[in-house]
């Protein structure tokens, strides 16, 4: 009964993000060649969008990620 639970949960957040890109069942189904170009059109706009983002967020993420490998390393190396 869970995995039905979960398919049908699935299933709803799945068209509902559908719906918001606006594309619907049938042009998926008529159209098929049309909704992959719109799908990677629509991909590389968000990756368009979200590409300055992560460069901010890189510049303080990165540098304290590899402070924290290091550390983690330093800390295992000296123990006996």
């Amino acid at each position: 009964m869970g995995w039905v639970v979960r398919t049908l949960l699935l299933c709803f957040v799945v068209g509902l993000v559908l719906s918001f890109l606006d594309i619907n069942p049938a042009s998926i189904l008529t159209n098929s060649w049309a909704t992959i170009q719109d799908i990677a059109r629509l991909a590389t706009d968000m990756f368009h969008w979200a590409l300055p983002y992560i460069l901010i967020g890189a510049v303080i993420v990165v540098p304290l990620s590899v402070i924290g490998a290091v550390m983690r390393w330093s800390r295992t190396r000296h123990r006996p």
